[in-house]
């Protein structure tokens, strides 16, 4: 579904996903969590509205993916996880080293009395090359509209994510974008900004 446009994007909301734009997230964000999951799981979440997906297009081409989750239902899609992982011990076992460290990515606390105001940023994908005709300035104008859009449309006002240390591209992107540290540890950055 159409929900907004600026410019040549197109902002979508998808209710229904194909197994491309789960790939796009577990190629281009490994240590998501996604990557230890099926796309089956990723789907069924996606369209019991656990997790609300979104992509941007420039004409048919994908130039972004978003996904977010609400407070309430990121602990509903832990548990969910949990129960996954319960009927795949043999999934934990082998990477158990991964799982123990999403650990310290559960520290993300937020002002839980004005937690409908915090909408979690789980994931952000973007495609450089459909954005080679427009300045940085231009294209981050483009994404922080869009997101303007997703933020209001779930009655919020702030983003929320983390990020780990070693990942520049993320720290280069947010900290161009205003985006404020209120937590960090030895591995993971967490981060938020008011949106609208």
């Amino acid at each position: 579904m159409i929900i907004s446009k600026k410019k040549n994007f197109t902002l979508i909301s998808v209710s229904n996903p194909n197994r491309s734009i789960f790939n796009l997230i577990v190629k281009k964000i490994p240590n998501s969590i996604f990557s230890k999951l099926d796309f089956f799981f990723f789907k069924n979440v996606v369209k019991k509205k656990i997790i609300e997906l979104y992509v941007i297009k420039n004409k048919n081409k994908i130039s972004s993916v978003i996904s977010t989750v609400t407070v309430n239902n990121y602990k509903l899609l832990k548990k969910k996880i949990f129960i996954y992982l319960v009927f795949k011990p043999f999934s934990v076992l082998s990477n158990f080293f991964y799982f123990l460290s999403l650990l310290k990515k559960d520290e993300n606390e937020i002002d839980l009395k004005n937690k409908k105001k915090f909408l979690h940023l789980l994931h952000l994908i973007i495609f450089k090359n459909e954005f080679s005709n427009f300045s940085i300035k231009k294209k981050d104008n483009i994404i922080n509209f869009f997101f303007k859009i997703i933020v209001k449309k779930n009655n919020a006002n702030f983003f929320y994510l983390c990020y780990e240390r070693h990942n520049f591209k993320a720290k280069k992107y947010y900290k161009r974008n205003k985006f404020n540290i209120y937590k960090q540890n030895k591995q993971i950055i967490f981060i938020k900004k008011r949106i609208i």
